[in-house]
């Protein structure tokens, strides 16, 4: 069957021209819309103690990577008989997931990596890797360049050895705030706030901390609304 040159020239004209031929003056259509926003939960905590501030492990990353560049961050919080409220620390990061090499001599228990640049016990509840042992275990406590777990498992020989590869998804973000947000406070209340925010960062994460020195802050939710 031969379909035509004048046959497609109709189905363009019908179905994208308009009824006229195709030229610069009557291009083809082309959808400039903006995508979707997806609004996805990142952090659900039931109870932030007083004068506590959540951990890295306590939130998912917000992936911006893929062309993402508007975030709406909405917390909501109850506050009881407090004297003071909470504060969002928003912590942005190029990888997500921090990656190096054991730097010092043989342990069973302690990743060191002199080069890095941790906030102490920020990692606790991660998952440190050792790619080149095939080895894992949950971080216990961190420094600003060591991370400790009860003991790897899973790998040939389940320690760090010198230049052993490690890496710890959800790990490698910035020591300083990208922005903090202070929602207003009141003792005995619910709060819903959302702030807006242009983001270059290719992944976004968000601590909470209570401010409070002696009453928990309870039903903490953060969520993340992203769109083009």
């Amino acid at each position: 069957m031969n379909f035509g040159i004048e046959n497609l020239r109709n189905l363009f004209r019908n179905f994208l021209g308009g009824g006229a031929d195709i030229s610069a003056a009557n291009p083809v259509p082309v959808d400039i819309s903006p995508g979707p926003k997806v609004a996805t939960e990142i952090l659900n905590e039931a109870a932030i103690a007083a004068a506590t501030t959540t951990v890295l492990n306590d939130c998912a990353a917000v992936d911006m990577s893929e062309g993402a560049s508007t975030l709406a961050l909405t917390v909501r919080a109850v506050f009881g008989a407090a004297a003071q409220g909470i504060r969002l620390h928003i912590l942005t990061s190029p990888t997500n997931d921090a990656a190096g090499t054991h730097t010092a001599v043989l342990s069973a228990t302690i990743l060191t990596d002199a080069n890095g640049h941790w906030v102490a016990n920020r990692l606790v509840g991660l998952t440190v890797f050792n790619v080149t042992d095939g080895s894992a275990g949950v971080i216990t406590a961190n420094t600003n360049n060591t991370a400790t777990v009860l003991a790897l498992a899973g790998g040939t020989l389940n320690v760090w050895t010198t230049n052993d590869v490690y890496s710890i998804p959800g790990a490698d973000y910035d020591t300083i705030d990208f922005a903090t947000v202070n929602p207003a406070f009141a003792a005995n209340t619910r709060i819903m706030h959302t702030q807006v925010y242009e983001v270059d960062a290719a992944y976004i994460k968000v601590l909470v901390e209570n401010l409070d020195a002696g009453v928990a802050v309870t039903i903490v939710e953060v969520v993340a609304t992203v769109g083009p």
